[in-house]
């Protein structure tokens, strides 16, 4: 198709007679000889051609003939005229010899006239204003076919493919007579206006279309194609001359496309304000169609309104549509929405400065009369006072969100990587990523050969890598469905993790280290202080003495154990703790009841420290029951309710109130032992006498505090 439009064009460009003169009008009126070659090689350059004639007629040149773009003209009348002139001067060109009339230099100097015989335009002869616009067309159909065959399915790209099929259609006969010599064929001219201005209409009508089907469809199929009836009723208006002038015929039939393409962008704004992939591509889409149009607008302000830059052809300005194109090929695309971010908003807000720079220069200039200097000047002051500073904030604002920083994350990462219970562990790093990224859904993966952070899902998700003995994490939509995941926030896990590591490091390092120190502790304990605990219980001289020493192996005995760093089965807990407990009750006389808990609920983990405050607790309550409570059963009941470990010792001897109770040491060091484990205790009457003592040790939220 390219091809296709492209070879017509050059057709028609070449299809006209051709002199050899590169011309450019003047401020004065007068036509310049820029360059001269072929059938007018005779003619100086920087000659002003005065007329043009052959044996019959002679038409004087104005450098109202060498107009690029016939949309100047407010009235229908004039542009009707100025291809009647066209039709007369290329009536001239196309006979056999025609006369050209020039003068060289300012002032009276005689008038030459130069015979010359038209010969049929040569290829090399278009400009490179001709071949830019019909490459910049080509491309923007390109780009709209591709993302078309992409997703031909979807309305929004369907419409993208219309703007992109529309693009040449108006470039290209733009390209025709914008880089004529000096005359068309007035009706060729007219078509081929006519033809440009249908092929921006159908513009406009595609670019409202894909607002009113991306990435929401706001409206039914008969409304999508009544804007391109509507448009195209409002073309024929035009070309038919109906409309009063070429304001109402042309100019605002563009201007309300861009309008309400810019409305509807607001609407699909509001409605996909939980859906941030949606809202990227959006994003996209109005920054492209601002910065094309604003790109656009704002050249031409600068060369014609301010004069700070040379006049810029208009075929040149096509240009700006690329950006457009791109930015809406991003969008329907989808193509790594989460890399553009942030990119989109600095394209924004560097256009937006220099839109609002270029405005008030000519607000200052046109409105208030002031020199160009002081334009200048006082704009440049406001920007940097007003403007940057507003910048800033919008930026914190939507932009570069705040964050906390490494550094501030240190001690939430320490005291993760320094619990000893793995659920813990897990819990505390799920409250930090949930606090890091708020998302609406966090689940652990099996990912565990993954080793770096990785986007996936379009920005929409975020995999957390395996650290420290924690499984990995996907997390998705953050900051509750409002935003994607950036490279900024993966690259921000991957520090976090990497932090995390070292002080899983740090805390290995040192775990091995007070191992072993505990390990020769226990030996030496074990083979001193035991040694001569068994030697006394061999030779002591009295039964109550024989039963202290035990008593003290048994406690030694659990300080060892408690010197263990390795985590216990509660099972096998309980299992120790019956069997003590029923060794101490036969030889107390007493019979002991005991309340084994389901098997699945003994298949939790103690720490060692929780095995020791619990089995020194249970065994100082034994003590007392023996001593005050003289009972004759002993009832033991632990349960597991929630992740609280919850044993429960009573008896039946004399009924007493522990509420009248002066808490001896024994109590005080139970309670004191117990809330250094987040644990309780509590000692009540008995409901058929007795006391009844409750010990409470949480398992699944235990902290290290070591």
């Amino acid at each position: 198709m390219c091809l296709l439009l492209g070879s017509l064009a050059v057709g028609l460009a070449l299809r006209g007679p051709w002199l050899g003169l590169q011309l450019l009008g003047q401020d004065d009126g007068s036509v310049l000889v820029v360059h001269a070659s072929g059938p007018s090689q005779e003619i100086p350059v920087n000659a002003k051609l005065v007329f043009l004639a052959n044996e019959q007629t002679q038409l004087a040149l104005t450098a109202n003939d060498l107009l690029e773009e016939p949309d100047v003209f407010d009235l229908y009348l004039e542009m009707d005229a100025f291809f009647k002139r066209q039709s007369e001067l290329n009536g001239l060109l196309r006979g056999t010899e025609v006369t050209l009339g020039w003068r060289l230099g300012a002032g009276a100097e005689a008038l030459h006239t130069t015979l010359l015989r038209p010969v049929e335009r040569p290829l090399q002869s278009l400009p490179l204003l001709f071949w830019f616009q019909l490459a910049v067309s080509s491309l923007g159909f390109l780009i709209a076919a591709w993302v078309w065959a992409l997703r031909p399915q979807e309305w929004g790209a369907r419409m993208f493919a219309v703007t992109g099929l529309s693009f040449p259609v108006f470039a290209m006969p733009a390209a025709v007579y914008s880089s004529r010599e000096l005359a068309l064929d007035g009706s060729w001219f007219r078509a081929l206006s006519a033809l440009n201005h249908w092929g921006s209409f159908m513009f406009g009508a595609a670019l409202v279309g894909i607002f009113l089907c991306s990435p929401k469809k706001l409206v039914s199929l008969r409304v999508l194609f009544g804007v391109f009836v509507f448009y195209n009723f409002w073309w024929l208006a035009d070309t038919l001359r109906w409309a009063p002038d070429m304001d109402w015929g042309n100019r605002f039939a563009v201007m309300s496309e861009m309008l309400l393409a810019l409305a509807l962008a607001g609407v699909q704004w509001v409605r996909s304000r939980r859906e941030p992939v949606a809202r990227a591509a959006l994003r996209w889409f109005m920054l492209s169609l601002l910065l094309g149009s604003g790109l656009f607008i704002l050249l031409i302000v600068i060369t014609a309104s301010l004069g700070w830059l040379p006049p810029l052809p208009q075929g040149y300005a096509f240009g700006f549509f690329l950006f457009i194109y791109v930015g809406i090929a991003l969008g329907l695309g989808r193509y790594r929405l989460f890399d553009l971010d942030a990119l989109a908003y600095r394209l924004l807000f560097w256009l937006g400065g220099a839109l609002l720079l270029v405005g008030l220069d000519a607000v200052f200039i046109g409105v208030l009369q002031w020199s160009g200097v002081q334009a200048l000047a006082i704009s440049l002051w406001t920007c940097a006072l007003v403007y940057l500073p507003l910048r800033q904030w919008l930026w914190q604002r939507f932009a570069n969100r705040p964050r906390q920083r490494l550094h501030e994350l240190l001690p939430d990462v320490l005291r993760i990587a320094f619990q000893a219970v793995h659920q813990v562990r897990e819990r505390l790093w799920d409250e930090l990523l949930q606090r890091l990224y708020q998302p609406l859904e966090q689940i652990a993966v099996a990912q565990q050969h993954a080793r770096e952070a990785r986007l996936t899902e379009d920005g929409l998700a975020l995999l957390v890598p395996a650290c420290s003995g924690i499984s990995a994490r996907l997390l998705r939509h953050p900051a509750q469905g409002a935003r994607l995941f950036a490279p900024r926030d993966r690259d921000f896990v991957d520090a976090l993790t990497h932090l995390m590591t070292l002080a899983e490091s740090s805390r290995a390092a040192q775990e091995i280290g007070a191992q072993e120190e505990r390990q020769r502790i226990a030996r030496d304990m074990h083979d001193d202080v035991g040694a001569r605990l068994l030697m006394l219980m061999h030779h002591a001289g009295t039964p109550e003495l024989a039963d202290l020493a035990r008593a003290a192996m048994q406690d030694l005995r659990t300080a060892l154990a408690a010197l263990d760093s390795h985590p216990v089965l509660l099972a096998h807990a309980l299992a120790d703790w019956r069997a003590e407990a029923t060794a101490r009750c036969d030889a107390a006389g007493m019979t002991l009841i005991w309340y084994a808990p389901p098997a699945d609920d003994r298949q939790v983990l103690l720490t060692a420290r929780q095995k020791a405050v619990l089995e020194r607790a249970l065994r100082e309550s034994l003590t007392n029951a023996f001593k005050h409570g003289q009972p004759s059963q002993v009832e033991i009941r632990p349960t597991l309710d929630a992740g609280v470990l919850t044993v429960q010792i009573s008896h039946d001897g004399p009924k007493t109130k522990p509420e009248t109770w002066t808490e001896g040491r024994g109590l005080h060091g139970m309670r004191h032992r117990l809330q250094e484990v987040h644990g309780a205790l509590r000692v009540t009457a008995g409901s058929c006498g007795g006391t009844q003592t409750v010990l409470q040790l949480p398992l699944e939220t235990q902290e290290s505090h070591g």
